[in-house]
């Protein structure tokens, strides 16, 4: 059967039939750059263009699921819902070893619990149980009427979330004139009566390409602070398409496979990621800024980071959520998220549900906040001076 499948970003959800993981599009940074660049001096035309396409794409799929259309809808009673559910992490879920959880078990444990009488709320909340022990920022689940619910504890229960203030940074640690888009997917300027230079990045997407543009605005400063705190993750291409002209020589940073089959151990071959150098060559002390908060393609941003000689790990560990994330739509209309992907660093060693750990560890307080200080931040600047 053709299933509808979900790529989750920070600013969209795509759908696609597809019967595997592996059949996912993949999209060329580089040719998106550029049409990013053409799209600021061709603005109306490309918006009827876009149109065009959407609605095309709309036609496309509306005839592709013409594929699906006499084939029997699937089962949305409670236990039809479990099954699938259940059956499809056992299938395409990628990091129960990483993760510390005996699926089968989980199975066990809470099939019994759900019969045709089982109602939404408590299938939901069964679900929910059954996917906490995972304890992934990448796990989901969403249903109408409800808030999204996240695996990870951290996430889900917003514990510290007011550890970090880009409003506090704005207003206590930055010159006046310090440049941000709309939604403050990027924010950057100089350190208040510091010669350092601090650029913040809410995700990783095409607010990366501002990079060069923060190393050519500061290129006389004594170093950089780039604040990698709250990363909410994205698209990783973008910040390794971006970080070259920090990189003194191309290296490794990790290898990932990811699920291509419904066995146990069926993957792709493992692929190596690696960053590459750009001219003209920036080479200055950086100090990155990471928390609890910073997941997925924000994570493998830290991991680019981490490996140039020149940068210092600031705050706390990274949330531990690596691997790809796909999306998922059960019979009854709520949707799920897991990930696909195993991740591997240099050492050999998975990080997920682990995180990536600080050279040095610092952590705010809330007096701190509200005295109207970033003690992170001041560690990162005090260093630079």
């Amino acid at each position: 059967m053709i299933k509808r499948v979900f790529w989750v970003t920070r600013f969209f959800v795509t759908f696609f039939p597809v019967k595997k993981v592996n059949e996912l599009p993949l999209w060329n940074r580089a040719i998106i750059k550029q049409q990013s660049k053409i799209m600021k001096t061709h603005k109306t035309t490309f918006m009827k263009i876009y149109f065009q396409i959407a609605l095309a794409g709309a036609l496309l799929f509306t005839l592709q699921g013409c594929t699906t259309f006499f084939e029997a809808e699937p089962a949305s009673d409670p236990e039809a819902l479990f099954e699938d559910l259940w059956t499809t992490f056992d299938q395409d879920y990628a990091v129960f070893e990483e993760r510390g959880v005996d699926w089968y078990q989980q199975y066990t444990t809470y099939r019994s619990q759900v019969n045709a009488s089982t109602s939404d709320d408590e299938l939901f909340n069964l679900f929910a149980q059954m996917l906490a022990p995972l304890e992934d920022g990448h796990v989901t689940l969403v249903a109408p009427g409800k808030e999204i619910w996240i695996s990870n504890t951290i996430r889900r229960e917003k514990i510290d979330d007011g550890l970090y203030s880009p409003d506090l940074i704005q207003a206590q640690y930055l010159d006046a004139g310090f440049e941000a888009d709309e939604e403050e997917n990027f924010v950057y300027g100089k350190i208040r009566n510091e010669n350092i230079a601090y650029i913040s990045f809410a995700n990783v997407a095409s607010n990366f390409f501002k990079l060069d543009e923060f190393l050519d605005t500061y290129p006389d400063v004594s170093g950089y602070i780039i604040d990698l705190r709250h990363n909410d993750g994205g698209d990783f291409t973008y910040c390794y398409s971006e970080i070259g002209r920090l990189v003194d020589q191309e290296r490794f940073v990790f290898r990932s496979k990811t699920k291509n089959g419904p066995g146990y151990d069926d993957f792709t071959d493992w692929y190596d990621w690696s960053i590459k150098p750009e001219s003209p060559y920036v080479n200055k002390p950086i100090v990155v800024l990471i928390d609890r908060y910073t997941i997925s393609a924000g994570e493998r941003a830290v991991m680019a980071f981490d490996v140039l000689p020149n940068v210092l790990m600031v705050g706390e560990t990274t949330n531990g959520a690596q691997g790809t994330q796909i999306g998922r739509e059960l019979a009854n209309g709520w949707f799920y998220t897991l990930v696909t992907q195993k991740v591997e660093l240099a050492d050999g060693k998975s990080y997920e549900g682990i995180g990536i750990a600080p050279d040095v560890k610092v952590k705010n307080t809330i007096d701190e906040i509200n005295a109207g200080m970033d003690g992170v931040l001041q560690y990162a600047i005090d260093e630079l001076k």
